[in-house]
């Protein structure tokens, strides 16, 4: 009796070795069977039968670093692309996209009420989607993904149009940072690491409103168009309010 339990207490000692032996085997393969899934299109909280996107640099989801990836999309969601226009309909306007940054070619804007601005190059005033005549140059500001439809579609969050020829278009910017100099200039740093180097005496104005702004009310997150000089200096500032 007492050599049975013996064997018995054995065996449950050498079953939980293998056990133990065999969880600890499971633990270390399973961030690499967890990678070969995510790889495979599979876990990983993505779901399948989602409709898949094209980043506006022209590349799936994955891809990281170039103008319109990830990379660029962590700091503000809005990339430049430019070109003359195909036609316009209602709500919509065809583009064909000559930027090198995006998809190549025609892109149809979706021209959204309440989200879509259409602005004026030289004023910064809003103009209506029928004064923008095909084969116009225009510039268009949008987010990083689009339909797999061809052409390819996306909303766009800017549209700057009627810029004469050889006219310096405004940027429109998001700002990381706004410091004024012991000179009483002012030093506008945006979120993409582009530096402005703003005169104290720069006109500012608000977006269609009466009130009164300076270049102190431009701070972190404001969004504005930016005008400068053929030496880079700025002359002009439109604020956008804050949502």
């Amino acid at each position: 009796m007492k050599r049975t339990m013996k064997n018995v207490l054995t065996a449950m000692c050498c079953t939980g070795v293998l056990a133990l032996g065999y969880a600890s085997l499971v633990q270390a393969q399973a961030p690499a069977v967890a990678e070969e899934e995510t790889e495979a299109g599979g876990f990983a909280g993505e779901d399948a039968t989602q409709s898949p996107t094209i980043l506006a640099g022209g590349a799936g989801q994955e891809d990281a670093g170039g103008p319109g990836s990830q990379q660029q999309a962590d700091s503000w969601d809005v990339i430049r692309i430019w070109g003359p226009v195909l036609g316009v309909e209602d709500g919509i306007i065809r583009i064909d996209n000559q930027s090198g940054i995006s998809f190549p070619g025609e892109i149809v804007l979706n021209i959204s009420d309440g989200y879509s601005r259409v602005l004026d190059a030289e004023n910064g005033y809003p103009v209506m989607l029928n004064a923008i005549q095909e084969g116009e140059f225009i510039y268009a500001y949008i987010g990083p993904a689009m339909t797999m439809s061809l052409p390819p579609m996306t909303t766009a969050e800017m549209v700057i149009c009627q810029a004469p020829d050889d006219f310096r278009v405004p940027d429109y910017v998001q700002v990381k940072s706004m410091q004024e100099k012991a000179d009483g200039n002012w030093s506008l740093t945006t979120t993409d690491g582009t530096v402005y180097h703003v005169p104290a005496d720069c006109q500012i104005l608000p977006y269609l409103t009466r009130n009164l702004v300076t270049l102190s009310d431009v701070t972190e997150s404001s969004t504005c168009l930016i005008w400068t000089d053929e030496e880079g200096g700025v002359r002009k500032i439109v604020l956008f309010a804050q949502d």
